[in-house]
């Protein structure tokens, strides 16, 4: 913990002399805004309310010509910065953090408070700087000179026994706890001057809360901790920290963030430019939406002319956006490692272009960070993203027991899948959950049409082949609407099964492995990984979840005698248990929130299931706010909705006969016909692999084709399905893009067969070396630099499209590259060889996180 007064190396002399003159400097600025006050108002006023709010806004409008920024702040438990902060929320001043252009006394260490873009210092230390907010906050009361000497007294109190250590520590430590707790027990109560906050207050708790023993103190004083420490003075000052603290310089060299490079140059120049403003904005710059006219765009020109020129402070010689424009660039310096060829565009955008410079490095850096044991080197991400490790769930898939998977289950399925990949890419835990629908009055109608067609099971002999899972519903089915005596067996099966019923719980396992079995022949095409965690795992966490909710004061009883919970913005409310005291989804998918975020710890949680769901969703989610089971500052619950896969006709795809295309029959369709396009480009001479490799590499094909068309598009749109789209060998496919790699690795190994040029050992041997000349290499590179901020924009909303929008633009600077650029034999052979290599290696990864088999030769 950094102590007070640690950080300053000036004599006693000359640090009295500046407190004095920052404490004059802090009275004359509030004394200034009070006379500012007092001056009679211009504006003619209809009444005396009218008269106050006119002085209101002329005391704010005062207050706001005068800016304070806090230098040399710091996270890292320094007590100073906590003063500084917590003091700033007490006393209402808008205290912000200082930018890197503002320069401090380099003898000056610790937290200083400057006034105004001269960065002139007021003051230094956190009882000084706590002291100079208190005098110029709107929110100060005057104190008497009594007062202000009693606070003096309790601040050199806190400095020189509570916050140094010396030899007499312990003894000196006990005498200044016994005069606090005679002050809290004299009649101050929670305050230690005239029963209210003040400065001392803000510099006794905070030190006193860091020491080693506090379970020791009185009671008193434990109580003063705790009514200021859990007061939202002192947790919205502990908070605003981080606002204060300076963020760390933007590794250029390291951090593999193009955009975050682009944006810290543009920054630092606007922040040159405007500093007391510079700290408002966000990120500065965007992504060309044509890259031929630039890479990046810069748009904080308009804006800032407008806003200077609003509050009459314009430079002098600035009229226009277009000159606020040339400003910045003009800060920009001219050896800056990342950006060059800057153009100024109608009102005022900035283009720019990445050095080739700055994306040979990156390449170099990626290709020459092979592991040891051989490999691919492994893309890089940003720190703060691989950082997070944080759990997320994510549920997909959830097929019903009983019923076979078609093709209404492959969105959900593909597109999970692909988001697990992308979050664990990115460090995070995923629980990969699968909330089968094992449970339900369906049961009823199965168990007993099961006992019926197989009389003797359970009687020695149990094995049970029910064939066609999907006929022995739509079977069961009919008996339950036709028979009344079938149904009302069913009904009572269904009371049977949730009491225990050893025979019915037999048989309804039967049911749920034979189903698993079905399952898994679509999940094994597919790559999926899954947990099952079906409806029936919530059984026994629904009565706690009512009862809790009930105890919250937050259940209605409708009519009948149903447990409701009504959320806002909904009018339909959730039913946690029907009139009958049965359970439905709205139980099931409540106690599964509660488990997911308490019992498996995710801060994330995410559920992909068709758009018509969505409603249901954020009911839930806005249950679980009303609940308390989650803060949504900490916890963030998402829907992924996605739209229906229709056939030609414009309906929900279904067979010639009107049923519903199983799954497993759609999957094994495309790899049929990618089987017969392989074979024919082997009798046509125009492929490289053998007959025998045809069902291997047809099934990646097949498979990736099916995945690609409905993940290359946004979740949330319905798209028409066709095997000879899906399976072009041109365009937005995966074919075009498997073809593509393929072809990169056709270069690459006649580089090493017929040049000697083995790119691989290069890598393993860390000795590669790109060079960038052409424009098409410069082009593929920029592509390629993209990669980890392509994932930082998936990771908002999840959506695995963006992966295929970078990965199809990649492969098309790859075409561009390899036709433009003559890359064996030509005197650029190795580096060009190297960015094929680089190009693969990206390529493979996008393959692998959208689960799409990648394949080396076709």
């Amino acid at each position: 913990m950094a102590q007070e007064g640690e950080e300053q190396k000036l004599s006693k002399k000359e640090l009295k002399r500046m407190a004095k003159k920052a404490e004059k400097d802090a009275k004359k600025g509030k004394n200034a805004a009070t006379a500012e006050n007092q001056k009679p108002s211009s504006v003619t006023t209809k009444g005396t309310k009218d008269s106050a709010a006119a002085a209101a806004a002329a005391a704010v409008e005062s207050r706001k010509e005068i800016v304070y920024f806090l230098a040399n702040a710091s996270d890292d438990n320094c007590v100073s910065t906590l003063k500084a902060s917590i003091a700033a929320k007490a006393f209402g001043v808008d205290l912000r953090k200082a930018p890197t252009t503002l320069q401090t006394p380099s003898l000056l260490k610790g937290p200083c408070l400057l006034q105004g873009n001269d960065a002139k210092l007021l003051t230094f230390g956190g009882n000084s700087i706590a002291k100079a907010l208190s005098l110029i906050g709107s929110k100060n009361v005057a104190y008497d000179a009594r007062d202000a000497g009693i606070i003096d007294e309790w601040l050199e109190l806190e400095r020189t026994c509570l916050g140094k250590s010396t030899g007499d520590h312990e003894r000196v430590k006990k005498v200044a706890l016994e005069k606090v707790e005679h002050a809290l027990t004299s009649g101050c109560g929670a305050f230690l001057v005239s029963g209210r906050l003040s400065v001392a207050d803000i510099a006794m708790v905070l030190t006193l809360s860091q020491q080693q023993d506090t379970a020791n103190f009185s009671p008193a004083i434990q109580h003063y901790l705790h009514a200021h420490l859990s007061s939202p003075i002192f947790i919205e000052g502990t908070k605003n920290v981080q606002n204060l603290v300076p963020s760390p310089p933007f590794d250029i060299e390291n951090d593999p963030s193009m955009i975050g490079a682009v944006n810290s140059i543009f920054y630092a120049a606007i922040s040159a430019f405007v500093p007391d403003i510079a700290h408002t904005l966000g990120q500065v710059i965007e992504k060309s939406k044509v890259l031929k006219n630039g890479d990046y765009q810069c748009k904080e020109a308009m804006p800032l002319f407008a806003q200077l020129k609003a509050s009459g402070k314009l430079p002098p010689g600035i009229h226009s956006p277009q000159q606020v424009a040339q400003q910045i660039v003009n800060n920009i310096p001219l050896d800056n490692p990342v950006v060059d060829s800057f153009e100024i565009n109608g009102p005022g955008f900035i283009l720019c272009r990445v050095k080739a410079s700055y994306l040979e490095h990156h390449l170099n850096s990626l290709m020459n960070s092979a592991p040891e044991e051989g490999g691919d080197p492994k893309l890089v991400l940003p720190k703060d993203v691989v950082g997070k490790k944080e759990t997320v769930v994510v549920d997909f898939s959830s097929p019903n027991i009983a019923k076979e998977m078609h093709v209404g289950h492959l969105r959900s399925t593909i597109i999970g899948e692909a988001v697990c990949r992308i979050l664990e890419f990115t460090g995070a835990n995923v629980k990969r959950l699968n909330h089968v629908g094992d449970w339900g009055t369906q049961f009823g109608m199965l168990i007993t049409y099961l006992k019926e067609s197989f009389p003797n099971f359970g009687k020695g002999d149990d094995n049970v082949d029910i064939g066609d899972l999907t006929q022995f519903y739509k079977k069961a089915k009919m008996r339950f609407d036709e028979d009344a005596v079938f149904k009302k067996t069913s009904q009572l099966n269904v009371v049977k099964l949730q009491a225990g019923d050893e025979e019915c719980r037999a048989i309804w396992q039967v049911l749920c492995d034979v189903s698993r079995k079905e399952f898994e022949k679509v999940y094994k095409r597919l790559d999926i990984t899954l947990e099952e965690c079906g409806e029936s795992f919530y059984n026994d966490k629904i009565p706690p979840v009512i009862e809790e909710f009930e105890k919250a004061g937050l259940i209605a009883s409708e009519d009948g005698g149903a447990k409701c919970v009504f959320v806002p913005k909904y009018k339909i409310p959730l039913m946690l248990q029907k009139s009958d005291g049965g359970f439905g989804y709205d139980s099931t998918d409540m106690a599964a929130l509660k488990y997911r975020i308490k019992d498996l710890g995710a801060s994330r949680t995410v559920y992909i299931t068709d758009y018509s769901q969505g409603d249901h969703f954020q009911m839930c989610f806005l249950a679980a706010e009303l609940i308390g089971w989650v803060d949504p500052k900490k916890t963030k619950l998402e829907h992924i909705g996605f739209g229906t896969v229709m056939g030609d006709d414009g309906k929900r795809f279904k067979t010639r006969s009107g049923d519903t295309v199983r799954l497993v029959d759609l999957l094994d369709e495309a790899v049929k016909r990618m089987e017969t396009s392989l074979y024919e480009r082997i009798a046509e001479k125009k492929a490289v692999i053998t007959e025998e490799q045809v069902p291997e590499i047809a099934a990646a094909m097949g498979y990736g084709a099916v995945k690609y068309f409905d993940l290359r598009r946004n979740p949330t749109s319905n798209y028409k399905f066709s095997y000879d789209d899906m399976l072009d060998t041109k365009g937005n496919t995966a074919i075009y893009l498997l073809y593509a790699h393929a072809r990169l690795e056709s270069i690459i190994s006649k580089g090493k067969a017929d040049h000697n040029v083995d790119v691989d050992e290069l890598v393993k041997n860390k000795n590669a070396k790109i060079v960038i000349g052409h424009p098409s290499e410069r082009n593929l590179a920029f592509h390629l630099q993209m990669f980890s901020d392509m994932i930082v924009e998936v990771l908002q909303d999840l959506y695995p499209y963006r992966v295929c929008d970078f990965l199809y633009a990649l492969s098309i600077a790859v075409s561009d590259f390899v036709t433009k650029c003559k890359v064996l034999g030509s005197d650029e052979m190795e580096s060009r060889l190297l960015l094929c290599r680089a190009s693969a290696i990206v390529m493979r990864q996008c393959f692998d996180l959208l689960a799409i088999r990648h394949v080396n030769r076709i």
